[in-house]
């Protein structure tokens, strides 16, 4: 894999390199540096040579000729196989719950395809939730995504708790599994789910 040393420009979060050849949008790479510190970033943008990369962990100590930036060649991936039940993961899939490495089966990209609407297997697995808001007006099927929007002094963590808890699959037999994500909350609430799902054995 080639190396390109040095940046172009650095505004923010996002660094320019010009010169870049064979880049693919939403390319992970891997930034060196030279103090030894390693981040990584994303392709989101590029312009004949030029690509724009957003830095995931922040620019803070690199300068213009302090860093040299690798392709990866493949956007960013997930490590997929059984031993993820039960885990816990950092929003870039790493592992944050002390119980070691995961050793995938195989890798799949997290932007996944377009899904052609009309060509879905008709969804029967009904998955009860025991709020009669959500089992009675927008009921919820097995492979769909349940999002929970709200604001600050609602109780938003005990419902997306209380969901994860009683979730129960109606209707045709077989195991499922649920993926519980939470963006943008505070150390205190994360603390609160994962000691939930443990009491309760759901996670």
């Amino acid at each position: 894999m080639i190396e390109y040393n040095g940046a172009n420009e650095i505004n923010g979060q996002f660094i320019i390199y010009e010169g870049v050849e064979n880049a693919s949008f939403e390319e992970i790479v891997e930034i060196r540096v030279n103090t030894g510190e390693r981040k990584s970033g994303q392709i989101v943008k590029i312009d004949g040579d030029k690509v724009i990369v957003q830095v995931f962990e922040g620019t803070e100590s690199i300068s213009l000729t302090n860093n040299t930036v690798k392709l990866s060649g493949h956007p960013m991936e997930i490590g997929l196989s059984e031993e993820i039940l039960g885990r816990v993961f950092d929003g870039a899939a790493r592992p944050i719950d002390g119980l070691g490495e995961i050793y995938a089966e195989k890798k799949a990209d997290i932007n996944g395809k377009p899904l052609n609407p009309v060509s879905r297997a008709y969804p029967r697995n009904f998955i009860q939730t025991g709020i009669s808001a959500i089992d009675g007006l927008t009921t919820l099927i097995r492979g769909q995504k349940l999002p929970i929007f709200s604001g600050n002094g609602l109780p938003h963590d005990q419902l997306a708790a209380q969901i994860v808890r009683q979730a129960s699959l109606v209707g045709e037999g077989g195991n499922f599994g649920i993926v519980f994500a939470a963006m943008g909350v505070k150390y205190d609430v994360a603390e609160f789910f994962k000691k939930t799902f443990e009491e309760s054995g759901s996670l």
